[in-house]
């Protein structure tokens, strides 16, 4: 889903608003400063899935309310098991809508409780819903995988939890990321939903 940089600052005040869906080209490489990758790379938010020390690093910005980001998540499992090398990164990026910001608290709640081993079923799971996800429908999915209910509502709303989201539209801001999904893929960052196989095209090319 294509933003307007001013989507993206206003996700930053957590309150952005929807916006239409557009139509997704194959979108074009971009090369970005290693020391930004970096930065993206540390947030304590950061979900690293795959390879621990994969060849090549691929980092996800999504929000859960995203079409082409349900799409992305839907076919996660079959890259994973293709690119057995592959290091992959989710970050929460919750700049279409309210709704969006309230799930993303309650997933990143959580991620405190279950920690990173256990937060891709909660991902999956949430893009299998049909519909806005909003904060309860999330809480209540976390819920089912055997997060507390109470506590998860404590930290959704913590000051831990909004320095997360912060802290991660801030690194999006910095990479110029005004689409959702957006990728980085080793040094490039790819802005806007890709397939399947051009992921795999564009992880290829990061080998080299």
């Amino acid at each position: 889903m294509i933003l307007s940089r001013r989507v993206v600052l206003a996700g930053l005040a957590l309150s952005g608003t929807k916006v239409p869906v557009l139509a997704q080209a194959a979108p074009e490489p971009q090369l970005i400063p290693v020391e930004l990758i970096e930065n993206a790379l540390s947030l304590p938010s950061a979900v690293r899935l795959g390879h621990p020390h994969g060849d090549v690093i691929m980092v996800e910005y999504f929000d859960y309310n995203c079409p082409w980001c349900k799409r992305s998540a839907q076919a996660l499992p079959e890259l994973l098991k293709a690119e057995p090398e592959l290091s992959y990164v989710l970050v929460n990026f919750a700049v279409l809508s309210p709704q969006s910001v309230a799930a993303t608290r309650a997933a990143l709640a959580y991620l405190q409780l279950a920690g990173p081993g256990r937060y891709l079923p909660l991902h999956l799971a949430l893009f299998s819903l049909r519909g806005t996800v909003d904060g309860a429908r999330a809480l209540a999915e976390a819920e089912r995988l055997g997060g507390d209910m109470k506590r998860m509502t404590e930290l959704a709303d913590s000051e831990t939890t909004t320095g997360w989201m912060k802290d991660a539209f801030a690194t999006g801001n910095d990479l110029g990321l005004v689409a959702t999904p957006s990728f980085l893929i080793g040094t490039q960052a790819y802005i806007g939903g890709m397939s399947l196989e051009q992921k795999r095209d564009a992880i290829a090319r990061a080998r080299g």
